[in-house]
């Protein structure tokens, strides 16, 4: 199974196996020439303004059609972080009310809960016991249960969670149900439709860099939303100054986007969503998982206990299993040039359109000669 992208197209891929997007993509070359139209634009006064503006507008539109969404429900954040601050400050919280989420989320979707206007909000963490996932939710959601939070696919454990499931429990108990995508955004398809709000980090599946993070909240769903505070960005723009008392939110998903996006690295996203859409998200669902199989199942014929499931639908472009010594491991990886990514009590390794059957090989290989 060949790569679906050149790894020449890449800095630094040539001599290694790339298995951590995960935690930190590989770059594309044609991000230099991205960034170089972006400073000549940004010193090009405000006619050069106007092409940023352009470039902004257009890698809007790519982010909604490669989700399937419009163009305006598309806002452009600092990080996931700051997108699951907005959504949470959101919801109209009452003393009582609980979130529902799986124990072991990402620090920023199991943290975010626990800094709300309103005080005595519930985290209902499960997941630690032998109960299936989506039953350990469905007895833990109440009357008033405000929020189920999730990543689409675990940093942890590389599970990719049944949204349309987790929506049928959110919408049993009139819960909202916030999504971070950000393991599956750019390997596996996104179902925004089924999500109150979608947040997705652009710097590893994406192949994008830091500085710009994805947030698109339902329109239909949640057409009330506000954001928790105000920028010259986000409000109708007044031309008059002696009428600017008072304000009005945009009607687009720019309302939560304070001020001036980080231009450079949209240009770099742009540039990445053309290579990605170039090639087809079920396309690379299809390469990813392939290999992933096969991956995952050498692996646990090395005697190594896998976190990943193993049926298709479960399971996205990482795969993680289970170690006491990740921090060595990584680095004997590293030794025999196979880029992974360690901790949390485990090593987990991302595929991507740049993977290839060699680099499952040069994994595996590795792998047995590290030895238990």
């Amino acid at each position: 199974m060949p790569s679906l992208i050149d790894k020449q197209r890449f800095f630094g891929l040539q001599d290694v196996t790339h298995l951590a997007a995960g935690g930190e993509g590989p770059v594309l070359q044609s991000h230099s020439a991205a960034m170089a139209r972006f400073f000549t634009d940004k010193s090009g006064g405000m006619e050069g303004r106007s092409r940023v503006t352009d470039t902004e507008r257009r890698t809007r539109q790519a982010v909604a059609e490669f989700w399937g969404a419009r163009a305006e429900e598309i806002a452009f954040v600092a990080n996931s972080s700051d997108g699951l601050t907005i959504v949470a400050h959101g919801v109209d919280w009452r003393e009582g009310d609980n979130v529902v989420l799986e124990a072991v989320e990402f620090p920023s979707v199991l943290h975010v809960w626990r800094r709300l206007p309103a005080a005595g909000v519930e985290i209902r963490a499960v997941g630690e016991s032998e109960t299936p996932l989506l039953d350990a939710i469905r007895q833990a959601v109440t009357g008033r249960t405000r929020v189920i939070a999730v990543s689409q696919v675990s940093y942890l454990t590389g599970l990719r969670h049944d949204l349309a499931a987790l929506r049928d429990i959110a919408d049993s108990v009139g819960a909202r149900l916030i999504v971070d995508a950000t393991h599956a955004a750019g390997v596996v398809p996104v179902p925004v439709d089924l999500c109150d709000a979608t947040i997705s980090s652009c710097y590893k599946f994406l192949l994008g860099v830091q500085g710009v993070a994805l947030l698109r909240v339902h329109p239909r769903r949640w057409p009330d939303l506000q954001p928790p505070s105000v920028g010259w960005h986000s409000i109708q723009y007044e031309d008059d100054w002696r009428r600017r008392g008072a304000f009005r939110f945009k009607e687009t998903a720019e309302r939560f986007e304070m001020g001036s996006c980080a231009f450079g690295s949209i240009y770099c996203l742009d540039d990445a969503l053309r290579v990605l859409s170039g090639i087809g998200i079920e396309r690379i669902e299809d390469h990813v998982l392939g290999l992933g199989g096969r991956l995952r199942q050498g692996i646990a014929d090395l005697g190594w206990r896998v976190l990943t499931p193993a049926p298709r639908d479960q399971r996205a472009a990482n795969v993680a299993f289970a170690t006491d010594d990740s921090d060595r491991l990584e680095r004997e990886f590293f030794k025999r040039s196979v880029l992974v990514w360690s901790g949390d009590g485990r090593i987990r390794l991302s595929l991507h359109a740049y993977s290839d059957e060699e680099d499952v090989d040069r994994a595996l290989h590795a792998l047995a000669a590290i030895g238990r």
